[in-house]
C-alpha cells in the first residue's frame, strides 16, 4: 500500500485562520487596494525605545552566540521576579522556560503534558491554535461553550460537565482572544472548586499574554489568587513580551510552572528550536527591567482604551451587530448572525467576512475558526483613522444587506 506523502499528524493540522486573512489582506494591499485591516493580532506601535537601543548596541558589540536552551540566566531571573510580583508567589529562575513566543511555550506544554487519548478542556470561543496544539500532542479537545449573555466566561456547571478522568489540561485565557472576556476573582473561585473536586490530576494552563491590556474597572486576577490554594501545584502561567510591549516580531514568550514540567518542556525545546534568539532575549530583558518602559506602555494602553471605545461606538451604528464590551486584549467579537443564513445574502460568517474583504476592503476574521459561527473578530490594534473609516464602510455595507 502506498503511503500518503505527509504524516497523519501534519495532515490534520489546520492553517491559522487569522494568518490566512492577514495574508490575503496583504495581497490586496500589494495590488494597490486600500485595505483596512481589522484582522491583525498585534499592536501597531513600535517597541519601547530602550528596546531598540539595546538591540542596536548588542548587534554591533561582537559575536552573537547561541543562548542556553531554557533562556539566558538574566532573562529567566527577570521573568521570575516579574511574575512573582504579579502573582504573589516566589518563583525561582529554574521554574522559567523561555521560548520563541507564547505560542511556542503553549505548544511545548501540550507536548510535555499530554499523551495520546488525554483530553484538553478549552472554553469556546477559543484562540484558533489551541485545538491544533492539542491534536499535535495526540490529545482530544473538549470544548466548554460560553455565551455573550454570560460575558463569554465559563460557568462552573458547564466546566464540570466537560471534566473526566482523562482531563489533562484545562486552558484558561484571560483576557481572552477572541472575545476580550476577563475572569473575575469570584468566577475563578467557582471554577477552582469544580477542578479541585472533579479533575485534581489536571493542569490549569493560564494564557496570560493580554493581562496588562485591560480596561475600565476590570483588573486582571492571578489564577493563584482566584482558583484556590488546592490547585497551586497544578497551575502553569504562560506570558510573554509580544502584546504588552509591542514586540511580536521578537518572538519571546515564557512560562512558569512545576520543575518537572519545565524540565520536560526544555528537553523538547532542545531538540526543536534550542534557545530563543539571543538578541531577542536581550530585548526582552530590557522590556522587563528598564525603568523607562512602563511609561511608554501606559501610553499604548491609553491609545487602546480610546480605540476600544471608538469601535464600540462605531459598531452601535451597524444594524444587527451585537457585542459584549471586552474587558481586555484588543479585540471585539461581534455577533453578525442576523446577516447570515438561508434568508440572508451570505450563508455564513466566512462568506460575510470574505465579502467584506474582497468587495469592501475591510479585513476581519470569521468566528467559525474560533468555534463561534455567526461572529466576526475585529482587532482595534490599528490607528484611529483606519478604525473610523473601516467602521463606516462596514455600517454602509451591512445596511445594504437583507436580514435572515
Amino acid at each position: 500500500m502506498t503511503r500518503a506523502p505527509i504524516s497523519i499528524r501534519a495532515a490534520r493540522i489546520k492553517p491559522s485562520a487569522t494568518l490566512a486573512v492577514s495574508g490575503r489582506a496583504g495581497e490586496l494591499s500589494a495590488a494597490g487596494k486600500q485595505v483596512l485591516d481589522f484582522s491583525a493580532g498585534e499592536p501597531d506601535f513600535s517597541p519601547p525605545s530602550a528596546v531598540g537601543r539595546v538591540v542596536a548596541e548588542a548587534s554591533c558589540a561582537g559575536p552573537i552566540h547561541y543562548a542556553p536552551v531554557p533562556g539566558t540566566p538574566a532573562l529567566r531571573k527577570a521573568v521570575a521576579d516579574t511574575l512573582s510580583k504579579v502573582h504573589g508567589r516566589t518563583f525561582a529562575p529554574g521554574q522559567v522556560l523561555v521560548s520563541c513566543g507564547a505560542k511556542h511555550s503553549l505548544a511545548n506544554l501540550f507536548l510535555s503534558i499530554c499523551d495520546a487519548g488525554d483530553e484538553v478542556v478549552i472554553p469556546s470561543p477559543y484562540w484558533v491554535s489551541y485545538p491544533d496544539m492539542a491534536g499535535l500532542a495526540e490529545a482530544e479537545s473538549v470544548f466548554v461553550p460560553t455565551t455573550r449573555a454570560d460575558g463569554w466566561r465559563m460557568k462552573p456547571e458547564a466546566l464540570e460537565a466537560a471534566l473526566t478522568e482523562r482531563t489533562r489540561i484545562i486552558v484558561l485565557n484571560s483576557p481572552s482572544n477572541p472575545t476580550g472576556a476577563g475572569y473575575r476573582k469570584e468566577d475563578l473561585a467557582a471554577l477552582g472548586e469544580v477542578i479541585a473536586a472533579r479533575a485534581p490530576q489536571a493542569y490549569v494552563v493560564c494564557d496570560d499574554i493580554y493581562r496588562d491590556l485591560v480596561y475600565g474597572d476590570y483588573e486582571h486576577v492571578s489564577a493563584y489568587e482566584g482558583l484556590g490554594s488546592a490547585l497551586d501545584e497544578r497551575i502553569i502561567i504562560v506570558d510573554g513580551v509580544s502584546k504588552t510591549f509591542a514586540m511580536t516580531g521578537y518572538r519571546i514568550g515564557y512560562f512558569v510552572g512545576p520543575a518537572a514540567v519545565v524540565s520536560a518542556a526544555a528537553r523538547i525545546q532542545s531538540q526543536t528550536t534550542s534557545g530563543a534568539a539571543t538578541l531577542s532575549q536581550e530585548a526582552a530583558l530590557v522590556a522587563l527591567t528598564d525603568p523607562s518602559v512602563p511609561g511608554e506602555v501606559a501610553k499604548m494602553k491609553e491609545a487602546f482604551t480610546r480605540r476600544r471605545q471608538l469601535v464600540l461606538d462605531g459598531l452601535a451604528e451597524v444594524p444587527g451587530a451585537e457585542v459584549h464590551p471586552p474587558e481586555g486584549a484588543f479585540y471585539v467579537f461581534v455577533d453578525v448572525s442576523r446577516h447570515c443564513g438561508e434568508k440572508a445574502r451570505h450563508a455564513d460568517d466566512i462568506e460575510l467576512a470574505t465579502w467584506l474583504l474582497e468587495e469592501k476592503l475591510v479585513a476581519s476574521v470569521p468566528g467559525s475558526p474560533f468555534g463561534a459561527p455567526g461572529h466576526l473578530r475585529m482587532s482595534y490594534a490599528t490607528d484611529d483613522a483606519t478604525l473610523s473609516e473601516g467602521l463606516s464602510r462596514i455600517a454602509d455595507a451591512v445596511r445594504s444587506l437583507p436580514t435572515a
